[in-house]
């Protein structure tokens, strides 16, 4: 039996977990970013802190296997992450990111090649989706984009954009489906190393 609740911080590591094992275009980011405390400290607990909103996680038999997350406040978000680089300097002092040398190759290229964003003022909010491949087809995806794009609307947020690639053509459909657009579209050399050739990446918005 589905179900869908608000995630929360005691949820961090199922929402690590499910975020680690879809990383890379559905399936585990290992193989880019061997570092997995790292890349729940980057990419997972930050929508869980005070710029996060409209955070939702689904189960499957009381077994969590899929999540949203965003914020409406993008700039928020922004101006988090780099009052956070000292916390994260510390805890790589503290020897808590055991494969942070293998990982900062991806580091470096998304610092040389920055996915774009839409206009901020436009589209305030943002968000990710992830699904086990077990939970997909089962209509959790759009449960959890609705319950998203609902709280955004009691909070009056005007817009809200993402990020994918034309990799994941099942999750553009869904965002198609729930009335997002491609805003703009770039190939990208980011992936090249792990993927073997470039990425189109694709930025989607949508009015609320």
């Amino acid at each position: 039996m589905a179900e869908i609740r608000e995630a929360r911080m005691e949820d961090l590591e199922a929402l690590s977990h499910i975020a680690y094992a879809t990383g890379f275009f559905g399936e585990s980011a290992r193989r880019f970013f061997p570092d997995f405390t790292l890349f729940t400290d980057l990419w997972v607990r930050p929508y869980l802190s005070a710029v996060g909103y409209g955070n939702f996680l689904a189960l499957q038999g009381g077994v969590p296997v899929g999540y949203i997350l965003g914020t409406a406040h993008l700039r928020a978000y922004q101006r988090h992450m780099l009052g956070s680089v000292p916390w994260l300097l510390g805890r790589a002092l503290q020897g808590r990111y055991p494969y942070l040398g293998s990982s900062l190759a991806y580091l470096l290229r998304m610092a040389r090649y920055p996915t774009p964003h839409a206009p901020i003022d436009l589209y305030p909010a943002q968000l990710h989706i992830n699904l086990l491949p077990q939970a997909r087809g089962a209509g959790l995806g759009q449960a959890l984009l609705n319950a998203h794009l609902e709280a955004l609307r009691g909070r009056g947020v005007r817009g809200v954009q993402l990020s994918t690639t034309r990799e994941n053509q099942a999750a553009m459909r869904l965002y198609e489906r729930t009335g997002f657009r491609v805003y703009c579209e770039a190939k990208s050399p980011l992936w090249q190393p792990w993927l073997g050739r470039e990425a189109v990446h694709v930025v989607m918005v949508k009015e609320i």
